[in-house]
């Protein structure tokens, strides 16, 4: 069977040097060398996440970071806020729900993002909430959202800020401390390039102040017990060893691109993405689009076979819509290790699927689209 080349917002491909390091033999966690694995790790994390804060590193997916945000730092009955543009910020208020929270939800439209005006009208108007929940890049629709008003205007509030960055992280413009954002969760299988199975958040002081006061909440999930093991360079529970080294050897890489460049590598091939769908007569579905993926529009309902003829004939493995948008859109992911190179690769399948399927009556609009905004022609 011939290779797959992935071209979905996460699990994102895993460069051969991430590979290689954790092919290598296991090592223990409670060992020097460890320890000198994972501080080097929590450092290039605070500095690609742009704080001083301390940053937590956890056994499980993304999701596991959200749920331990949600219970270390409120009790049920408390209002707190959510912002919902798509299947991912949504689980936010699944979450709150699951623990007896009262939760106000300020919904978008998927494919928009929730404005910043609307959260302010609805803290407003729902005095006493003590936490807004939000999302960066919401990964079901493309969509990237206003962090930085929506912090501004719950801290104004006495609201801390508790955001979803794990699409976000090294690919779009992320600054934790500036911006005052209190717990920022991130994961290993976006654009820090690393298998899943690994997340991690960072606190703020008035978090961490919180979480202290919110004991005995949570048993795996305590952040009490993460952040006392934090403080001896050590975790409270087994750490994801052979991740905890991949990721050591991929943000490495990222330094040696310097984060800059990564951003606006991803910025670039974003662009250069949704030229080409734009080209090939296309709809897009976000309306502030992200870095991490293109959400492609597709009226007349051919998305899924779509989706299937490309991985099946071109393999090429790219994602489709979920819950109400399942069939009406597929989703081209750029986000990660991805260069000018495999977005010709991507657009080039997608193109020839395309024509294939009669979508389209003739080739080469895509491929050109991408010469023009690569080369600019």
């Amino acid at each position: 069977m011939r290779p797959i080349k992935l071209f979905t917002p996460g699990p994102t491909e895993v460069p051969w040097r991430v590979r290689e390091k954790m092919a290598r033999p296991l090592i223990h966690h409670r060992t020097a060398e460890y320890r000198t694995i994972q501080r080097e790790v929590i450092e290039d994390l605070q500095r690609f996440m742009r704080t001083k804060n301390p940053v937590l590193l956890l056994a499980s997916s993304g999701t596991g970071a959200m749920e331990a945000s949600v219970v270390n730092l409120t009790r049920p009955g408390e209002k707190v806020l959510v912002t919902v543009a798509g299947k991912f910020s949504g689980r936010w208020k699944e979450i709150g729900e699951a623990y007896g929270l009262d939760v106000v939800a300020v919904e978008a439209r998927w494919g928009d993002a929730v404005p910043p005006e609307e959260v302010a009208r609805a803290l407003d108007e729902n005095p006493g909430v003590g936490v807004v929940f939000t999302t960066h890049a919401e990964t079901s629709t493309g969509v990237l959202q206003d962090v930085k008003s929506i912090a501004t205007i719950a801290r104004e509030r006495g609201a801390l800020v508790v955001v979803d960055a794990i699409t976000s992280i090294c690919a779009e413009a992320l600054e934790t401390d500036v911006w005052g954002l209190d717990i920022v969760v991130g994961s290993s299988q976006k654009g820090v390039m690393t298998p899943p199975g690994l997340a991690f958040l960072s606190l703020s002081g008035a978090a961490r102040e919180r979480v202290e006061r919110n004991r005995e909440r949570a048993y795996y999930f305590d952040l009490n017990r993460a952040l006392a093991a934090y403080d001896d360079g050590d975790t409270p529970w087994t750490p994801a060893i052979g991740l905890v080294t991949g990721l050591n050897e991929a943000l490495k890489m990222i330094g040696e691109e310097g984060l800059e460049n990564v951003i606006e590598r991803h910025a670039r091939n974003a662009r250069a993405t949704r030229a080409a769908v734009r080209a090939l007569g296309l709809g897009l579905l976000a309306s502030v689009p992200a870095n991490c993926t293109t959400a492609v529009v597709f009226e007349d309902g051919n998305a899924e076979a779509v989706r299937k003829h490309l991985y099946e004939v071109y393999g090429m493995r790219i994602a489709g819509g979920q819950a109400q948008l399942k069939g009406k859109i597929v989703r081209l992911g750029h986000l990660g290790y991805y260069f000018e190179s495999d977005i010709f690769t991507l657009i080039s399948g997608f193109e020839s699927t395309l024509l294939d399927l009669g979508v389209i009556e003739a080739g080469g609009r895509g491929v050109q689209a991408l010469f023009g905004e690569f080369h600019e022609m």
